[in-house]
């Protein structure tokens, strides 16, 4: 997938985490097991909110770094490929905290090679905020995810 601005990055990332969100949702509703129900409709929230998160940032932003950009290209059939694999009605709650953690580490690795790319400052700390935040949030599903099996 190529990119010719930021703004096309960030839109990007946004529609990834809408995706996941979706597939996580639509799996939970047909998922016999409660547990891995549950854990599938946290997941889904917490995409949800991540896209929420993105969309709010893209489109209250008038930094003009969101304009600039030289052309990128992200190969995202791998993880997407993995995404699928996982997904699956018989997925028990470690599958899906494995799976939840290896795209949370694989948009830690995108938003690094996206701020070594940066070309201005803003851009390089738009990256780099995005790589903190996604660490953060691999912490939070491992956590939360243990305290929803306690359930």
């Amino acid at each position: 997938m190529r990119f010719n601005q930021t703004g096309e990055v960030m839109s990007y990332i946004e529609e990834f985490h809408e995706g996941l969100a979706d597939s996580y949702a639509e799996l939970a509703g047909r998922t016999a097991k409660g547990r891995s129900r549950m854990m599938l409709e946290y997941m889904s929230e917490r995409e949800k909110e991540l896209a929420e998160s993105v969309r709010s940032f893209s489109h209250r932003a008038e930094d003009p770094a969101l304009k600039e950009w030289d052309p990128f290209t992200i190969n995202d059939s791998g993880i997407h490929a993995r995404i699928k694999e996982a997904l699956h009605e018989k997925a028990d709650p470690d599958e899906l905290l494995g799976l939840g953690l290896e795209v949370l580490a694989w948009l830690e690795g995108l938003y690094l090679r996206l701020e070594a790319k940066s070309g201005t400052p803003e851009q390089k700390e738009l990256f780099a905020s995005l790589r903190a935040r996604a660490e953060r949030e691999k912490h939070k599903l491992a956590r939360n995810a243990n305290m929803l099996m306690d359930f």
